[in-house]
């Protein structure tokens, strides 16, 4: 009987011991990131000062492109606060993304090792989450790129407008007319000005059903931009594999910030907010605009 009890001791000591594996595996940190310049397109580098960049100052632009020195496995949260009130040109793209090389994940995609999801790396087909990218202050897009296929891989994305498309390059009255509950449209009238500095939050959860939410808040306001659980996106968005944001997540994403031009969103195709009657604004010299960001956190492992 004695050695019984004995053995019923042990074993409630056991179960009573806190399983620090457990733990460990789904404790997570907040962190501030790093960057570094990859390219600079005008002859001047964006301006880097801890986790706060700005591609230009008064009237010097500074489009080009900047990496985190580090890679993040499994966010939960990404925050910042984006400034686009210098974006006035049009077709100009102010973006905020990340990239995972799934044969290289560990590597920094920097110089000749870049590589998103448009197939400009033939060795690569490279996820990418592109959290915003503009034209110009006047329309944002929120892009899911999952799965092997580069360029063709299936993407899904979400579109949304500010006062500041209201002219006559952009369809104003068939943007406002344009969202629904689960189009894929948004509207930030009234709730975020584009010409002053915004908060973004970005929200991953995982488990049995994957999941992305894109915020952008200011003054106490706030609008949904995107969320990867309702409808199927905006028109021409494909089905994403979303166990493929859970492999990817492990390997690891790196925070990476741009300003260029080439592509920006014109809205739905079918049809555009975009009208095609302005041409494009300068992506250098006096006349360009530029963006910055500043307050950049992640919650990772």
């Amino acid at each position: 009987m004695k050695k019984l009890l004995a053995v019923a001791f042990v074993l409630l000591l056991v179960a009573c011991q806190p399983n620090t594996t457990a733990v460990k595996a789904t404790q997570q940190n907040t962190y501030t990131p790093s960057f570094v310049v990859d390219y600079q397109k005008c002859g001047t580098d964006p301006s880097i000062s801890g986790s706060a960049v700005t591609f230009g100052t008064g009237s010097t632009c500074a489009a080009g492109r900047v990496i985190a020195t580090q890679a993040y496995k499994n966010i939960t949260q990404i925050t910042a606060t984006i400034d686009l009130s210098k974006m006035s040109q049009n077709f100009v793209n102010a973006s905020f993304y990340m990239i995972s090389n799934p044969n290289n994940p560990a590597t920094q995609p920097k110089g000749s090792n870049y590589c998103d999801a448009g197939g400009n790396n033939t060795q690569w087909n490279c996820r990418e989450i592109d959290m915003l990218e503009t034209n110009g202050n006047k329309i944002t897009q929120t892009t899911l790129h999952l799965g092997d296929g580069g360029i063709n891989g299936s993407q899904r994305f979400e579109y949304s407008f500010a006062s500041t498309a209201n002219n006559s390059c952009y369809n104003y009255s068939t943007m406002l007319a344009s969202p629904t509950a689960t189009n894929g449209l948004h509207s930030m009238v009234g709730v975020i000005d584009m010409t002053k500095p915004f908060d973004m939050t970005t929200t991953f959860t995982y488990g049995t059903a994957p999941r992305m939410v894109t915020v952008y808040s200011q003054n106490g306001q706030s609008v949904t931009v995107y969320d990867s659980s309702v409808g199927t996106g905006a028109e021409g968005s494909g089905t994403v594999n979303m166990s493929d944001l859970v492999t990817s997540m492990a390997n690891g994403y790196w925070l990476t910030l741009s300003l260029w031009q080439g592509y920006s969103p014109k809205g739905p195709g079918s049809a555009p907010w975009w009208n095609d009657s302005c041409s494009w604004g300068a992506e250098c010299g006096t006349s360009a605009g530029y963006w910055g960001i500043s307050n950049i956190r992640v919650t990772a492992d």
